[in-house]
């Protein structure tokens, strides 16, 4: 994996928390998405969490939608909300906890596709990590496509 891959930069990163600051990621299932997608889903959050460092919680909710649309009305693949660290590196607010929401149906995407997704919201969370998030940011796809095949193989 390349090192300039944010992934390996937030990996190397030392982001200082506070003892309330739960690691790793909390997630939740629309009752509609199937058993096995969730088995996946919940699957690859581990592999994250044994091979990367996830230092901040961070919160996941699934839904059972085709897609969701941003505040400029545009369909996306998922959303990640975050606040500013008020003093980088430490965060210390659990009331500002990052969230992902990822639309999960596979009659329309096929659990790849979902977890291509995924893997770029993850990116973006990762990017919060290093404090090189802006609204513009968007994940290098080759940097995507590293992950999924280093999960996949």
């Amino acid at each position: 994996m390349k090192s300039s891959n944010l992934w390996i930069k937030a990996k190397n990163g030392h982001i200082k928390t506070s003892n309330d600051i739960v690691p790793g990621f909390n997630i939740g299932f629309d009752k509609n998405i199937a058993p096995k997608v969730q088995k996946e889903l919940r699957l690859f959050t581990k592999w994250v969490e044994t091979n990367f460092n996830i230092p901040v919680t961070l919160w996941v909710d699934f839904e059972y939608k085709h897609y969701l649309v941003n505040s400029d009305k545009q369909r996306v693949g998922y959303q990640f909300f975050w606040s500013e660290f008020s003093s980088y590196p430490v965060f210390d607010n659990k009331d500002n906890i990052p969230e992902i929401r990822l639309p999960v149906r596979t009659e329309y995407s096929s659990l790849e596709e979902i977890l291509i997704s995924f893997i770029e919201a993850i990116t973006d969370y990762f990017a919060w990590l290093c404090n090189d998030i802006t609204p513009e940011f968007t994940p290098n796809e080759n940097d995507i496509d590293e992950i999924l095949q280093e999960y996949l193989f």
